[in-house]
Formats: C-alpha cells, sequence, structure tokens
C-alpha cells in the first residue's frame, strides 16, 4: 500500500528554475541546518566520523563497536561493497529530509522534500551548485545568501576532529571527452539496473571474502554508477572520494536521492506500483542490519522531526534490518516515475578486473587504447574506467577491506564502437590500466596483483 500523502523529489534544476519559493525554502532551511551542531552528527553517520566528545551523539563512535553492530567488518556505519547497500541509505535520506524540515525557518512549514541531483543530463545548467552567493525568493522576498549547496561555505571534519571546510575538486559538467565518456557510461548503467532481477543483482557486488567463492554476477549494480558519481563530484581529494567524510558536502544528498530514485522506480516495476509484496530477495539479505537507525522509525514514517528517532541518538543497541525499508511505497515521499529503454544498453566490450585486492583508498582505474607500438595520448585514447570508493586505509583502519578481494568491470564498449575496435583487429591495439588515487597513481601491477584481467572485444 502506498502513502496517502506523497511529497514530490524534483530534480534539483527544475526546483530552482520553475519552484523558486520551494527552493528557497529548501535551501534556507539547508542552510540553517549546516550551521547547526546536528548538521555534524547526521553527516557524521555516513562514515563515523563525528566531532570529539560530542554528547549530543548517542549512538556507538567506537570502531570496534561500529563493526560489531554493522556486522560489515567495516569500522564505519555506510554499507559499502555489501547487498545492504541502496536499502541502508534509504533511511538515511529520509531523515536528512526531516532534518530539513525541523530547521526550515519559513513561515510557510509545509514539508520540504529533498531534491535530487542528476550529472547525465548535460543539457541542465548546474553552475549555480558552485556559485559562492545565490539569490533567492524566501518568505515572498529576494534574498541573496551564501550559497549553502556550495562547497566553500559547508563544514566539514578532518580525520583528527577538526572542523575544515568541504573541498569539491570534480565536475559537474563535463568539459572533456573522458567526462563526457565517463557520465555517458554512468547513464547507461542506470538504466541498465531498472532490468535486474534481484535485489541483490540490483545493489551491489559484494567483496569476496577469502575461502569463499564469488558471485557469477560481475556486472553494473547500482553501486557502480553510484561510486563514479561520487568520484566525478569529489575529484582527487574531495570530500565526495572519501567514505569517511562524503556525507559533508551538500551534494552528497542530492547525489542519494538520485540513486533513491532509481531504487524506488525499480521497485515499482517488481511490485506493479507497490501494489504487490517484494519478494525477489534473499532472507539473509532482509535481515541484514541497519545500524544505527531505530527499528520503529519506518513504521512511525513521521513527517514531523520532533517525533523521529534519529540515527545518531540510538544508543539503545537495538538496530533495524534491511526487510524494514523495502516497502517503500509507504514513505510519505515520490518521485515522477523515470524513462528507460525497452531492453538493456549493450555492454559488448570490456575488461573484467576480477579478484583484485581491495584498492587503499578510493581509485578510479582507468582503461586506455592505443595501437601497439603507439605513445598512450590519455586525452584522446581513454576508453573507460570504474571508481572503486573507499577508506584511504592510510588513515583510517578497514578490516574487511584488508582480507577481501573485489570484481570490478571496465565499460569500453563505447569507445571500441567510436574507434572501430572489434574482435578482428583487437590483436593491433594494446591496452594499458592504471588507478588514480587521492594520493598517488597506482600502475596495473601495483593493484591487480595476483588477480586477473580478463578482456572482451566484441
Amino acid at each position: 500500500m502506498e502513502a496517502t500523502h506523497k511529497h514530490l523529489r524534483r530534480n534539483i534544476v527544475e526546483l530552482h528554475l520553475h519552484h523558486p519559493a520551494e527552493f528557497g525554502r529548501f535551501l534556507m532551511a539547508l542552510k540553517a541546518l549546516e550551521e547547526s551542531d546536528d548538521w555534524f552528527r547526521i553527516c557524521g553517520i555516513h562514515g563515523n566520523t563525528f566531532k570529539p566528545a560530542d554528547a549530543g551523539v548517542l549512538c556507538p563512535t567506537d570502531p570496534a563497536v561500529v563493526e560489531v553492530v554493522a556486522a560489515t567488518g567495516e569500522p564505519v556505519y555506510c554499507k559499502h561493497s555489501v547487498y545492504p547497500f541502496i536499502a541502508w541509505h534509504v533511511p538515511y535520506i529520509y531523515q536528512f529530509e526531516l532534518m530539513l524540515n525541523k530547521y526550515n525557518p519559513s513561515e510557510n512549514k509545509a514539508y520540504i522534500a529533498l531534491p535530487y541531483l542528476d550529472l547525465t543530463d548535460f543539457s541542465q545548467d548546474l553552475t549555480f551548485l558552485n556559485a559562492h552567493r545565490i539569490t533567492i525568493l524566501f518568505d515572498g522576498k529576494e534574498h541573496t545568501i551564501a550559497n549553502p549547496l556550495a562547497a566553500h561555505s559547508t563544514r566539514s571534519i578532518d580525520i583528527s576532529g577538526n572542523c575544515v571546510p568541504v573541498e569539491r575538486k570534480g565536475y559537474l559538467t563535463p568539459t572533456t571527452e573522458e567526462q563526457r565518456l565517463t557520465l555517458n557510461t554512468v547513464r547507461k548503467q542506470l538504466f541498465n539496473t531498472q532490468f535486474s532481477k534481484t535485489y541483490e543483482e540490483f545493489s551491489s557486488k559484494p567483496v569476496i571474502l577469502p575461502g569463499t567463492p564469488g558471485s557469477d554476477f560481475i556486472g553494473t549494480p547500482l553501486e557502480t554508477p553510484h561510486n563514479t558519481c561520487h568520484d566525478v563530484i569529489g575529484g582527487n581529494g574531495g570530500n565526495m572520494s572519501d567514505i569517511t567524510i562524503s556525507a559533508f558536502d551538500p551534494l552528497f544528498w542530492l547525489h542519494h536521492c538520485n540513486m533513491d530514485r532509481f531504487y524506488y522506480n525499480w521497485m515499482s516495476i517488481q511490485t506493479d506500483g507497490f501494489t504487490k509484496p517484494f519478494v525477489t530477495i534473499q532472507d539473509t539479505t532482509r535481515a541484514a542490519s541497519h545500524a544505527p537507525f531505530f527499528p520503529t522509525e519506518t513504521a512511525m514514517l513521521a513527517t514531523d522531526p520532533a517525533s523521529y528517532g534519529y540515527g545518531w541518538t540510538n544508543g539503545t543497541g537495538s538496530y533495524q534490518i534491511l526487510n524494514d525499508t523495502l516497502a517503500l511505497g509507504k514513505f510519505p515521499y515520490t518521485y515522477a516515475s523515470i524513462p528507460i529503454p525497452s531492453s538493456t544498453i549493450a555492454v559488448s566490450s570490456y575488461i573484467n578486473l576480477l579478484s583484485i585486492p581491495i584498492p587503499q583508498e578510493t581509485v578510479a582505474i582507468k582503461a586506455y587504447i592505443a595501437p601497439k607500438g603507439s605513445p598512450i595520448d590519455k586525452a584522446t585514447q581513454f576508453a573507460g574506467l570504474v571508481v572503486w570508493l573507499g577508506l584511504n586505509r592510510a588513515k583510517r583502519h578497514c578490516s574487511r577491506c584488508e582480507i577481501s578481494r573485489v570484481d570490478l568491470q571496465i565499460d569500453i564498449t563505447e569507445y571500441c564502437a567510436r574507434h572501430g575496435i572489434n574482435a578482428a583487429n583487437a590483436d593491433r591495439y594494446e591496452i594499458v590500466l592504471e588507478a588514480t588515487g587521492n594520493t598517488k597513481t597506482f600502475a596495473k601491477d601495483e593493484f591487480v596483483l595476483d588477480g586477473t584481467v580478463e578482456v572482451r572485444i566484441a
């Protein structure tokens, strides 16, 4: 059953251009939230990154405790590279939305719905997201304010708990062939997720623990384009490229709202518009922990922030499970349906990186293809990438990553088709792989190690 009252989560560009009063209330609420201590608490959940000795944070902040309650082996709350990935973010961004309503300073107390950011529509003008100052309509009057969507005016926390500005070193609109190809691939991957047959196939490709068989499914679950967009926005050294601090960039919430949009659309397809039970999920996945969220919060589905139990206040030791968040139709928000192709968009040429060690930090593993014997021109011979979004383990320990392997896939279909590279002439070309991280560039031998590289050219 769907919730009776629905609040539409809109594209941030549409909100900005066509709903100025709603956009103004959203921005002023975001600004008020960013200026509060609750900003650190709600953002800190994602990476267990809180202000030191903050008495307002009641959920576990000791990494050893978090590792147990999150049941991932990774000393952060956020579920990455595990099946609960997308479902865990449902209550997280919903409680952020309720935080916006808690801090709404407008005379108009109508519900503020979180907008989404879609980077794959190149016709959009996204410059307002980085503008230092922005003019808005608020309570019937124009105001020019410091832009709470921009990185420079937003507060983050460094590894020592110090308050520092958010850093954004990537891009929002492509200006190079590499950037266009990257976001074209993201668009294809997002559409292709809508043809997934099970929740597990849709959500994530888990890391492989030693001694356990890997999944036969390589492909591109939602987490793959999600990771790429993190790196696109964050760039080398930006907040969005580091799990522990990514939620402090306000674009994190808009980006995750877009990922939630594709999840919502897929779930609507699976349940015939939320009229039938969702069944294509394993029982073990249903039972996965959603620490630190309260187990009763989806039953409450409060639009009144005063009656809502926020994850950062949960010191009870009792946590939500994934099954609590599967009935998306009961939540008080909705999205416009996503027009999708009638079938998957072919991934006919690709590079599989099989059972490689977890990278030491967030990396974009890039493929360049050039005629044999010719020097690589990175500006023109970039063929595709895949992003591993993770912790910088020089700064923070991750026990799960220390003992695990991962399978990744680089889609090179578009590049090969454009340059006439096919199975008949593939032996005339060579592929160069390198991983660009926040701290250094890694050559193929440094990140593949004893893993396997498998190439298919259509």
